[in-house]
Formats: structure tokens, C-alpha cells, sequence
């Protein structure tokens, strides 16, 4: 059970709006809000899939942070991952489900308790952290998009980036496997900062100067409802959620300066969690008899091999485009299944097109894979 009595001197207001959009027929995106923390999902995969994932994601990560640091916020992520993956197991409906999440939480700063607070930001997909204050807006987050690698890379520019016709395509997102890379900062706070967590229903539509003049004017809750409004009234294409957070209790901005934003520490899982609980647990295991260990495998073996025939991706086969089930590299004996293709040359593809496919692209459903190749042949058509 999360630990919520905590006492912190940084005090956080906030208020959130989401929409369906003109387009979409349920909203997949999903928000949450304590005092302390804040939560921005945006769920993908089947009829119900992106919902269920994006929901169970941020109820996990509120019941299971306990308040304390930065790792506490990515362990309570790992949590919710795992929890995403778990679902989808036992429902075959649910198969391929996934979900980006962002979040903000007050924590130890890195003195400690009793040290001076910070925010703690975590991130994966291509839902966003911006924070705006003196200095202007600046995104806090990294996407995880194929065309953001392909900026950072130094092959495509922002411009190009933003209407690139795979900008959607993730490259990390909650369920889509076991030990996801989770990237994580800590930001000090300052008095009438503004911190907007938002999925890509927002800036898909608005530009970031445009973002800018929305978050600061007005209250919270007049900039999140105005932000959520112009999104529609620009297109609406996606379904649109934002949580504006504001620190109305905190430190003044330093006469010099604030520090800058501490670099992104990209983690995966790579020892105990830090825990109590599983501390506790660890112990206990090595006392487990050898009986029960055996039942604790084979129920493992099960869960494994459930979880490697899920999920769809795009991906080449004998130099065509072609859709597979299963997990792209293969996981021990299970390698993914062929399903179709055969009618669409890789070599013909533009080269960001044809990196995504090499490196395969996870999907939610067949429908979803059979729309984005005929996105790329109609990309062909177009050159």
C-alpha cells in the first residue's frame, strides 16, 4: 500500500480537461491526480485495449508511489507496466494492449529528507512534460517516436518531424515488453512555475509558442480547459488531455538563476527493486522450499509464453512488408508468427519508412497494421 502522509512544503494546484475529439469514437486517454503527483496516459491497442491499459497504468502508478524520490515515482511505473502486461495475458481481448504514461510528483530532493523538495518527471512514449516560467517553455520530456529519434539523430528537423507521416509510431510504451527503458529527472521547483502534462492530442495541433500563451494565461483551470478547446477547434484529431500544475507555495526563483534541468537518466531494471516490500520478499525466497519454487516456475513458463504470442508488429519478410504476431526479436522457442503480406517491397520505401520497418513497429490490431501499409504505399504514390 502506497504511503501518502508525508508532509511537503511545495504545494501543487492543479486542474485537468480531456476530450474524445472529433474523430475517435472512445477516449483512450486517461488522467490522475493526488496532491503530490499527477498522472497523463494515453492508452493504444484493439476496440477497448488503449483504454483498459491507460486507466489500469495510472491507478497503479497513484496506489503504488509512496511519496518518497525519483526511484519511487519509476519503480511505481515498472508497477504499472507490469501490471499492463498481466491484463493482457489473461484476456485475450486485450492482447497487444499498451499505453504511454507521463508524471510529476513532488519528492526528496537529492539531499534527502529534510533537504531541499524537487519535482520528479518520468516518461515513456510520446506523451509530454513541458514546464513554463521567466525563461519561456521548454519540454522537459523526451519523446519516443521513431521521427523524434530521427531529430535527434540529426536526420530529420523538427519542421519535417512534425508532419512526417509515421509520427505516431512509438518506440517504448507501457506493455509492450517485459523490462521497458523508463527515463526520469528531477527538476527543482520555483513559485508560479508551470508544469503541462499532456498526451499527443495537444501538440499534434498546437505549436509550442502557441502552447505557451494557452498554459500561462489565467487560472489553471481556465488554461487546461482553453488548451483542450483550441486543440479541437484546430482539428481535434486525436483524442486531447492535459494536466496544468502549478507551484503556488515553494521556493522563489533564485536571483541568479535556476539550475538547469538535471540530464535524463534512461533506466531499465537492472537489480532489486528498492522497496521494503520486496526487500522483505527477497529474503522470504530464499527460504522457499524447492516445491514451491517449481510451482512458481512453471506458473512463470505459462505467463511467458502467453505473453510472447501477443502483440502484432510490421516488420520484412524475404524483403517485403509484412505483419507478425508475436514479439519481434522471438522470445527462447517462440518466434513470431507470420500473418500477411508480400505485396509491398521494403527497398521501395522512403529511408525513415524503411528504418521503422527493419527495426520492426508494434501495432494493437490488424486493422491498425493493414491502415499504416497503405499509409506507406500511398506515401509512394505521392512521391
Amino acid at each position: 500500500m502506497a504511503r501518502r502522509s508525508r508532509r511537503r512544503s511545495t504545494e501543487l494546484e492543479a486542474s485537468s480537461a480531456t476530450h474524445v475529439g472529433h474523430l475517435r469514437d472512445v477516449n483512450q486517454d486517461d488522467l490522475a491526480v493526488t496532491d503530490h503527483l499527477f498522472v497523463v496516459a494515453d492508452g493504444m491497442g484493439g476496440h477497448r485495449g488503449g483504454e483498459v491499459a491507460s486507466t489500469l497504468a495510472t491507478s497503479v502508478v497513484v496506489e503504488d508511489f509512496d511519496g518518497t524520490d525519483r526511484a519511487a515515482l519509476v519503480h511505481a511505473v515498472r508497477q504499472a507496466n507490469r501490471a499492463v502486461l498481466e491484463r493482457a495475458a489473461a484476456d485475450t481481448d486485450l492482447s497487444g494492449m499498451g499505453t504511454t504514461l507521463c508524471a510529476l510528483a513532488v519528492v526528496d530532493g537529492p539531499g534527502g529528507q529534510g533537504g531541499p523538495e524537487a519535482l520528479a518527471v518520468v516518461n515513456i512514449g510520446d506523451s509530454r512534460v513541458y514546464r513554463l516560467d521567466a525563461g519561456g517553455l521548454i519540454q522537459v520530456s523526451d519523446d519516443h517516436s521513431l521521427v523524434a529519434d530521427l531529430v535527434r539523430a540529426g536526420e530529420l528537423s523538427a519542421e519535417e518531424a512534425a508532419v512526417h507521416p509515421q509520427r505516431n509510431i512509438l518506440t517504448r510504451a507501457l506493455g509492450i515488453e517485459v523490462d521497458p527503458t523508463i527515463d526520469s529527472w528531477e527538476v527543482s521547483p520555483a513559485r508560479g512555475d508551470r508544469f503541462l502534462l499532456c498526451s499527443d492530442g495537444l501538440f499534434n495541433e498546437l505549436g509550442d509558442m502557441r502552447i505557451a500563451e494557452l498554459l500561462g494565461d489565467g487560472s489553471v483551470h481556465e488554461a487546461a480547459s482553453r488548451l483542450v478547446a483550441e486543440a479541437l477547434d484546430e482539428g481535434g484529431h486525436d483524442n486531447v488531455s492535459v494536466l496544468v500544475v502549478e507551484v503556488v507555495n515553494g521556493p522563489e526563483l533564485p536571483s541568479g538563476g535556476r539550475p538547469p534541468i538535471s540530464v535524463v537518466r534512461s533506466e531499465r531494471a537492472t537489480g532489486p527493486v528498492r522497496s521494503q516490500a520486496v526487500d522483505l520478499d527477497e529474503r522470504t525466497t530464499l527460504r522457499t522450499s524447492v516445491g514451491v519454487v517449481s510451482a512458481i516456475v512453471l506458473a512463470a513458463v505459462l505467463v511467458f509464453s502467453l505473453y510472447a504470442r501477443q502483440g502484432l508488429f510490421i516488420g520484412h519478410d524475404q524483403g517485403d512488408v509484412a505483419v507478425f504476431r508475436g514479439r519481434p526479436s522471438g522470445i527462447l522457442w517462440f518466434d513470431p508468427v507470420f500473418v500477411e503480406g508480400g505485396d509491398l517491397r521494403v527497398a521501395l520505401l522512403d529511408d525513415s519508412t524503411r528504418a521503422a520497418v527493419l527495426e520492426t513497429i508494434p501495432v494493437g490490431t490488424l486493422d491498425e497494421a493493414r491502415r499504416l501499409i497503405e499509409g506507406f504505399r500511398a506515401h509512394l504514390r505521392d512521391r
